[in-house]
């Protein structure tokens, strides 16, 4: 199938690789740079590449600066086949090269270091310059990812970049606990950090599951606790050798108190309940919990502590400290005893204690204590490291009382979200308060791939593409954050990553094959292209209906975040609804292909069991593809308009359902075809009442409706909705509103039009005639309603380019707000509106069957980036066009009468 979009599809899997390119120029559009460097100046000109392409050093450097130039020249040499004359890059000189790169001092792989570099590209030669060989390997991944191809061959683009992370500490957290990863999926992970300039891998090593790093101290550890599988003394030492050739730090976190199954099986004696213990088959928070009035506890921590220290040279020691209920402590009485005694008053308390005495033993050895951020606590030493998880208020609120702090919240990749959260998910938004001192005290984030979902086989697939997001954010200015580049940029960086034998591509045709039992997977393959995994824990609700064990190579485990297909589908209906008709006749062919598949599918599912799950998926997608072309066809606005009515509400009620899971995963196409659906046969209903409804925001006269909803999911980063419903008399026809809003702002409370468009609130728009023409008419009415009950009305043309809001009506209208206006410290519900306008404000006589034209939509002002941004019901970025409205039609059935008949 002839897709135009397939070559860039696969923002996420796919790509056009190098970016071939036939024109004499290069323009930033072209560069697919990930991070993307913090200032790049595009010039004129192309440094060709040949065999005799060579590599020389100036100044001093490290031996790793080497190794990785080396690597490098193999790279390139995979990527063009040259096969280069030169075999090794090593500290002589040489003469001609083509690549100079200099270095002012070795770098040290510790926190803080130097890492910044500038890449200077002509004809003639490259200039890769660094205070730090480290920084000159953050230089080498761009270099890499600068090369092109034209018709004449390879060459690196002539440019001038200087580069520098934004923040100090970019991390990548590996749960090798809940399930091992040995220590090729460690190394292939550490290069694909490298490709992105990630520059710290946290180990989790020890949780409920498992023991998982050999202890010479105390070898009942590993020996008990870990079903065998665990890294050996010299596996973490190779582990910190790759990672400083890398210019990575590696350090460790021991989970205590909680999570504590696994020291308990070695060690029964430290738990605060009678046991016997075991290894936790299941996922989730369990109650296992060393005793902190032990004081044999501390002599095994401080030995433990003491060993590991030694062996992992860095200077940061993560005690975990997350999730500890504190159900034992509450029923030891011995332990109740010690806190009176004490005058400890609570398990936060008592937990305070506990850290406290973990950072005398960790200040020995000259670590620094990094714990999640429940260890915060308010006579918590200073010198104790923050790891938020929980929130970014959490976040600041230690950076503000003077603690160093690290944001994982948001860049959790285990939970399957699509890539832009993480990457709109600032440690430093937009909105802080934080003073500039105290913004230093954030050092940066960590990517945490928990391992509850995860084996070998498939943990590649939810680190990468996603953590390149994550990277940039952390790497690059806060102003880059154009989210279509990001995924554009994205899609080709996966494809580089495989250099590094990830295989989050490759595994998920292995996985789909293996279900298949070997038959052919094209049609299973176009369906796992379009669902993405249940988001969150939903995938293993209560952690219980998998095991540790379990394999994990399910229909679920081939399909990854970001589904590539849907998303590619999603981004031409957003242009078709914008008005690029050319884009109907893709959108066309893969509703075509949808609609066709399940046919397809079908034999291979009757033939391999394992698939027998995915069926009613199969033929949902089947179901609403045909939906899609019926509505683009027409065939749903046959009949009056009574039918045309009945046939979109059978549509979306059919669509809303095929979200029902299939296999463990969602269907991600519903809501494009919903749009499609909405644009061209969208109707909505207003029922006729006998009384008049009360405007006071109550909406107590709207307990009998049948809401209308719609969720702003392309707007990024917002997660409110709106449902709405419509009833007339008459009098007066009536709009009613339920938005929830987590921050509620009007910081421009005033009837001025600019003001109020920044203001959260809602809006809707009348086109009277239904003559859905592009200008605005006087039959044209709109209504705009903030949170503070400001109203305007405009009403007709343009004059000069403005809106006529000389013209007020008479609409009443009322708001009730659940929470504080203004307050963005408290967590709000949201706000209700309702209105009445007069059928004479309106121009029309109220009948059975009149119809008019309508579109609502939802103000916000953006809760990160102080943006003004709508969403409307009909999934248009500008709100008055020939295609924006829905059919409204008057139903002359009162509420009653219509809830009677629904029943029946």
């Amino acid at each position: 199938m002839n897709i135009k979009r397939s070559l860039i599809v696969m923002l996420l899997c796919l790509g056009s690789g190098l970016g071939f390119s036939g024109t004499d120029s290069v323009t930033h559009d072209d560069l697919t740079l990930m991070p993307y460097p913090a200032s790049v100046e595009v010039k004129e000109g192309k440094f060709r590449l040949n065999k005799d392409f060579s590599i020389t050093h100036e100044g001093k450097a490290h031996e790793r600066l080497f190794a990785q130039a080396t690597r490098m020249l193999r790279r390139l040499d995979k990527k063009t086949g040259f096969f280069f004359t030169q075999e090794f890059v090593t500290p002589a000189p040489k003469a001609d090269a083509g690549l100079v790169i200099k270095t002012q001092r070795p770098g040290e792989i510790r926190f803080g270091e130097d890492e910044s570099y500038q890449l200077s590209i002509n004809e003639n030669q490259v200039v890769l310059s660094a205070i730090t060989d480290i920084g000159a390997l953050r230089g080498m991944e761009t270099l890499l990812q600068l090369l092109k191809a034209d018709e004449e061959g390879y060459y690196f683009p002539a440019v001038e970049i200087k580069d520098q992370p934004r923040f100090p500490w970019r991390g990548l957290m590996m749960d090798v606990s809940r399930h091992f990863h040995p220590i090729d999926v460690v190394k292939r992970n550490l290069d694909g950090m490298a490709a992105v300039k990630m520059n710290v891998l946290h180990l989790h090593l020890v949780d409920d599951q498992g023991f998982r790093v050999e202890s010479k101290v105390y070898p009942q550890l590993h020996e008990k606790a870990s079903d065998g599988k665990y890294f050996t003394q010299q596996d973490i030492k190779e582990i910190i050798r790759y990672a400083n050739e890398r210019g990575i730090r590696v350090y460790p976190e021991f989970d205590v108190p909680g999570h504590a199954s696994s020291w308990l099986v070695a060690f029964p004696e430290l738990a605060s309940a009678p046991g016997p213990y075991s290894i936790e088959r299941n996922s989730g928070i369990f109650d296992p919990t060393l005793d902190p009035t032990n004081e044999k506890t501390y002599e095994v921590l401080g030995n433990l502590f003491t060993e590991m220290a030694a062996l992992f040279p860095d200077s940061y020691f993560h005690i975990g400290g997350d999730e500890n209920e504190g159900h034992h402590w509450d029923h030891n009485q011995d332990i109740q005893k010690f806190m009176k005694k004490n005058g400890i008053k609570d398990n936060h308390e008592l937990q305070n204690y506990f850290n406290k005495r973990l950072l005398k033993v960790l200040d020995k050895q000259n670590k620094k204590m990094v714990g999640w951020d429940e260890i915060l606590q308010p006579d918590l030493p200073k010198n104790a490291i923050i790891h938020s998880w929980r929130g970014q208020e959490g976040l600041a609120e230690a950076a503000s009382l003077g603690y160093k702090t690290i944001l994982s919240n948001g860049y959790y990749i285990d939970l399957m979200k699509p890539a832009y959260k993480h990457y709109l998910n600032d440690p430093i938004p937009a909105n802080s308060r934080l003073t500039d001192e105290q913004k230093k005290n954030i050092l940066g984030g960590e990517a945490t791939m928990w391992s509850e979902l995860v084996t070998p086989t498939t943990v590649d697939s939810r680190i990468w593409p996603r953590t390149a997001a994550i990277a940039e954010r952390l790497w690059s200015p806060a102003e880059v954050r154009d989210v279509d580049s990001m995924y554009e940029r994205m899609g080709e960086i996966s494809l580089l990553l495989e250099e590094h034998e990830l295989t989050h591509i490759r595994n998920r045709d292995v996985i789909l094959r293996n279900l298949a039992m070997q038959q052919d997977v094209t049609a299973l393959k176009v369906l796992s292209n379009v669902v993405e995994p249940l988001k969150g824990y939903r995938r293993n609700p209560g952690g219980a209906m998998y095991k540790t064990y379990s394999p994990f190579v399910l229909f679920a485990d081939a399909a990854i975040a970001d589904a590539p297909d849907a998303r590619v589908f999603g981004r031409l209906v957003v242009d078709y609804l914008n008005g690029k008709s050319e884009t109907e006749e893709e959108i066309r062919k893969w509703l075509q292909l949808w609609k066709e598949n399940h046919e397809k599918l079908t034999p291979v599912i009757a033939r391999s069991p394992v698939l027998w799950s995915v069926n009613d998926l199969s033929a949902n997608l089947s179901a609403i593809a045909k939906i899609g072309l019926d509505a683009l066809d027409g065939k749903l606005n046959e009949g009056d308009v009574m039918s045309q009515l009945n046939n979109y509400n059978s549509a979306m009620a059919k669509l809303e359902q095929s979200r029902e899971q299939g296999g463990r995963t969602d269907l991600q196409v519903v809501g494009s075809i919903k749009q499609l659906v909405k644009r061209s046969s969208g109707v909505l209903a207003a029922y006729r009442v006998e009384d008049n409804v009360t405007v006071d925001g109550e909406l107590s006269d709207w307990k009998d409706v049948t809401w209308n909803y719609f969720v702003p999911s392309k707007h990024l980063n917002w997660s409110d909705t709106c449902q709405f419903a419509i009833k007339w008399d008459k009098k007066n026809l009536y709009f009613a509103f339920k938005v929830e809003n987590s921050n509620l702002q009007a910081l421009a409370n005033s009837r001025d039009k600019e003001g109020l468009h920044m203001d959260d609130g809602i809006e809707f728009l009348l086109d009277t005639d239904f003559d859905q023409t592009k200008d605005w008419k006087d039959d044209d009415l709109a209504y705009h309603v903030n949170v503070m009950n400001a109203i305007i009305d405009d009403r007709g043309s343009l004059k000069n380019g403005e809106y006529n809001n000389s013209w007020n009506g008479n609409a009443k209208t009322a708001v009730k707000v659940s929470g504080t206006v203004n307050d963005p410290s408290d967590k709000d519900q949201g706000y209700q509106v309702e209105v009445a306008i007069s059928w004479k404000e309106i121009g029309k006589s109220p009948k059975d069957e009149l119809v008019m034209g309508l579109d609502l939509c939802v103000n916000d002002r953006d809760d990160v980036y102080h943006q003004y941004r709508y969403f409307d019901y009909m999934n248009l970025s500008v709100f008055h066009m020939p295609a924006g409205f829905a059919k409204l039609v008057l139903v002359d059935k009162n509420f009653k009468e219509r809830t009677s008949l629904e029943q029946e």
